[in-house]
């Protein structure tokens, strides 16, 4: 049996004729992309619908720009922005199939945007076939006075800054549980430990209110770099130069969108970046905040591993602390609860982190006057914040918020041999407490009635 082919239509670009889908709202560029950058697995355009908004955003706001300057006609104009707002409004992700990362600069991203807005607003406002491209063209319209490099790249801060606002929420909401425990657990002492071996006691509001702060410090640089994001190259169309759209529209175009995005209760107050051409150059700023975040990750691994060790056992382990009990840890051992909660926050930290040594790759990599792999930051930038961000939320919601202290275990370690010769030092001295170590050879209760002989003395 022969199998069915879908109808298509023929469009032509300068490379030459393509078959593309007859029901697509796409055109020839997209599918030349979709066909040779197989997904292999990988994330669609569609996936990211952040970055997608963010760059119908700037779609939009050029067109109202090219309007009001009278770079464009006003029907023309006012169907590209009916467009944007159709998509908006009702997603369609089967219109955006280009692989996440391709070759190109992000041409591909740019394109099949162009193609889908160029042939909705011609069939929608004025009844021509997808595919004729007229009266409104994706070229010469919709991407009119602007560039894949400066839509993509105010895409990207846009995008970034939007994803980064769930994920600092989640941040905060993680070291504001941890004060709170820390609080009501105050009068309870727990053994610290240095070099995995038995220190000092300290409150177990000391630990965790360490913890806290460290994620504090974390997302205080994290939201320092993602407010570098507002600096935007919109404007700098071919490497930075700014003379490759018209004057006015390079004057305009960052109100308009400002307005736009507030209307829209998006993140506004964006500005140009000091220099265009550094901006073309590398992505320093996305860069920047993916190490933030990459240190913030760690900071969560380490400490989704500390709660593993506190709860290890229950009786060869710590035994310090108890995690709720979430899912059977064993199809083999009756009984056995696993910490599988932080686990999972260890993993995600550590896909996080291979994400962000993507990133930072990029850097690397740049030649020249363009840096072409933006849609590597981006979509790795993106993936390591979804992936903290929901890490972070189970955390909070299946593991901090209902952990427990156990309260003898933690009573019995903070009164233990070296917490209770440190004690001893604090009222005799070190050597008056070396030769009570020695004397004791490891006999906890003489040294526990050495310390009540000198507290008592």
């Amino acid at each position: 049996m022969i199998p069915d082919h879908p109808p298509t239509r023929q469009e032509v670009d300068s490379i030459g004729a393509y078959a593309v889908p007859a029901s697509a709202l796409y055109g020839i560029q997209t599918q030349r992309a979709v066909e040779l950058y197989p997904l292999g697995g990988a994330a669609r355009f569609s996936d990211y619908p952040l970055l997608l908004d963010g760059m119908l955003q700037v779609k939009k706001a050029a067109a109202r720009t090219n309007i009001e300057t009278g770079a464009i006609e006003a029907a023309l104009g006012e169907a590209i922005i009916r467009a944007v707002d159709g998509l908006l409004a009702k997603p369609r992700p089967e219109a955006f199939p280009v692989h996440a990362f391709h070759g190109g600069g992000g041409i591909s991203f740019n394109m099949n945007i162009n193609e889908v807005l160029a042939n909705i607003a011609n069939a929608e406002s004025f009844s021509a076939a997808y595919g004729s491209y007229a009266p409104i063209h994706p070229n010469d319209h919709v991407n009119l006075n602007h560039s894949t490099a400066d839509c993509l790249s105010t895409a990207c801060h846009i995008a970034a800054l939007t994803a980064f606002e769930g994920l600092s929420k989640e941040i905060k909401g993680l070291a504001a549980d941890l004060d709170r425990l820390g609080a009501e657990w105050a009068p309870l002492r727990k053994l610290a430990r240095t070099c995995l071996q038995d220190a000092v006691d300290i409150g177990f509001e000391d630990y965790l209110g360490g913890v806290a702060a460290c994620l504090r410090i974390n997302l205080a640089r994290a939201a320092q770099d993602a407010e570098g994001l507002r600096h935007i190259s919109l404007g700098g169309n071919i490497i930075g130069r700014s003379n490759d759209c018209d004057p006015d529209f390079f004057a305009h175009i960052i109100p308009v969108l400002n307005g736009q995005l507030a209307e829209a209760g998006c993140s506004a107050g964006l500005t140009r970046t000091d220099n265009l051409f550094a901006a073309s150059q590398a992505h320093d700023r996305l860069v920047a905040l993916a190490g933030s975040l990459d240190q913030t990750a760690r900071t969560l691994i380490r400490f989704a591993k500390d709660l593993r060790l506190m709860a290890s056992g229950p009786h060869g382990g710590f035994g310090e602390i108890r995690l709720p009990a979430v899912q059977p840890g064993s199809s083999a051992i009756p009984g056995k609860v696993n910490p599988t909660i932080p686990e999972f926050m260890v993993q995600c930290g550590m896909m996080a982190c291979g994400r962000a040594a993507a990133v930072v790759m990029t850097a690397d990599h740049g030649e020249m006057d363009y840096n072409p792999w933006e849609a590597v930051v981006i979509t790795g930038l993106l993936d390591m914040i979804a992936i903290l961000k929901a890490g972070v939320s189970t955390f909070r919601r299946n593991c901090v918020e209902g952990m427990q202290p156990d309260v003898a275990r933690n009573t019995d370690n903070a009164t233990s041999l070296l917490p209770s010769l440190i004690r001893l030092k604090q009222l005799k001295g070190y050597s008056h407490a070396s030769f009570v170590a020695k004397e004791a050879a490891g006999d906890l209760a003489f040294v526990r009635r050495k310390v009540a002989e000198a507290e008592a003395g």
